[in-house]
């Protein structure tokens, strides 16, 4: 059987805005690119455990996840890593943004910000499905 990866991204929402981050030049895959949080699950690591690990772990805050938003399949520096990800929407509970050795700079955008941001093309879809999210499911809660 062959074998791949998981990878999580966490959309984190606060005030009306996404959370999104410069990756350092030193890392291995998308150097200087805008991003959201990302990571790789560990072994057995349920993903929105995970999604949370990672938010911490990177940015220092506390977050919630809301749901997923949006899932892709792609190879990641070659047909040897085949990568699933799935994104989370994630509520911003508490702390101060403490970037990692993985980022360089981080921004609040709102939502029609990220999907214009040609830097963050890559994510758009995720942008997008949250607006849609926002205009057409009642939210029960404040963001």
């Amino acid at each position: 059987m062959k074998q791949f990866y998981v990878a999580v991204g966490a959309a984190i929402e606060k005030d009306g805005k996404i959370l999104v981050l410069r990756r350092s030049p030193e890392k291995d895959f998308g150097a200087n690119y805008w991003e959201i949080i990302t990571g790789r699950l560990e072994e057995e690591e349920h993903p929105e455990i995970g999604t949370l690990r990672e938010v911490e772990e990177e940015v220092g805050l506390k977050a919630e996840v809301i749901m997923p938003v949006y899932s892709s399949f792609f190879y990641r520096g070659g047909k040897e890593f085949p990568m699933v990800f799935i994104v989370y929407w994630c509520k911003y509970l508490e702390g101060e943004v403490k970037i990692s050795w993985e980022h360089t700079e981080y921004k609040w955008l709102s939502l029609d910000e990220a999907i214009n941001e040609p830097k963050l093309k890559l994510f758009s879809g995720v942008f997008k499905n949250i607006k849609k999210l926002k205009e057409h499911v009642p939210i029960d809660f404040k963001l």
